[in-house]
């Protein structure tokens, strides 16, 4: 099937399943070579974090959206508030489109100044174009005060691009639809960030093995996750597990330390203070 199909409103919705599921495969084979790219600004989110750092996601439209639901997810995940997203228009744009918000340039540099950004932080400029104003203007910003900087762009060679620390920009030719960047570009947005924070919080130590050990149990299917996960690693009932949990304050992780140390919460506190999961259960 051709993938440049202009009478897409002709095509029956099987054939346009096919081409959408044939170009997004496109868009795949286009992350794999930057793959470097990927991990080297992943090594530096990783570097910052353990300094006290931030990762800063601003955007515009669907990049803004993807950004702050990234971030918003590394809550409950993860129980980090070190990933914050900005959009274009304020929180009132994430629900409704605000023409125009993308242009203001100087807005994106008060959103940020309301943050202090500085040195520790890592801004993450997200432009399928990599050249809307208002994100750009906040990646100049944080070069200014030397905070580490990467975008996220399907253009290598736009000014976001160009201008940032680490620049991620597969190579997106066209879109299905003429234009619509929530498609191919958004798919590679996406993917790009769950990569970003999911494994710098895998190298952060909050995953042991493939069990998210920081989730924040907050409602009652976390909290089932969190029984399930102390069962798994512990290799003890669901009852026993449900015990543990209770005694750890619903603190996943000291739970399983608290197991396989036989000590107490205090004791389990102060152990992984010192150390991670990995290190002290094996």
């Amino acid at each position: 099937m051709k993938a440049k199909n202009k009478n897409l409103d002709l095509m029956t919705t099987s054939n346009l399943v096919d081409l959408v599921l044939q170009e997004e495969q496109k868009t795949i084979n286009s992350l794999k070579k930057e793959k470097i790219n990927i991990a080297k600004a992943i090594n530096t989110i990783i570097k910052k974090l353990q300094n006290g750092g931030r990762v800063i996601y601003i955007g515009a439209g669907t990049s803004g959206r993807l950004g702050i639901l990234d971030a918003v997810e590394c809550k409950p995940t993860f129980s980090t508030d070190l990933f914050l997203g900005l959009m274009a228009g304020g929180k009132d744009a994430v629900f409704k489109a605000k023409e125009g918000a993308e242009d203001n340039s100087k807005q994106s540099i008060k959103d940020l100044k309301k943050l202090k950004i500085n040195k520790t932080d890592v801004i993450v400029g997200i432009s399928a174009s990599g050249e809307t104003p208002y994100t750009v203007s906040a990646v100049k910003y944080a070069k200014k005060i030397k905070a580490t900087t990467v975008s996220i762009t399907s253009n290598p060679k736009s000014t976001l691009s160009k201008i940032t620390s680490h620049k991620i920009s597969p190579q997106i030719s066209e879109e299905i639809i003429s234009g619509s960047s929530r498609l191919r570009s958004g798919t590679a947005q996406k993917i790009i960030l769950n990569m970003l924070s999911s494994i710098s919080m895998i190298k952060g130590g909050k995953v042991y093995k493939n069990l998210m050990i920081d989730v924040q149990p907050t409602n009652e299917k976390l909290i089932k996750r969190a029984i399930r996960i102390i069962s798994i690693i512990c290799k003890v009932s669901l009852n026993k597990a449900s015990l543990l949990f209770n005694k750890a304050k619903k603190d996943t992780k000291a739970a399983i330390v608290m197991h396989f140390k036989d000590c107490d919460f205090e004791t389990a506190k102060k152990l992984l203070l010192k150390a991670n999961l990995r290190q002290l259960i094996g």
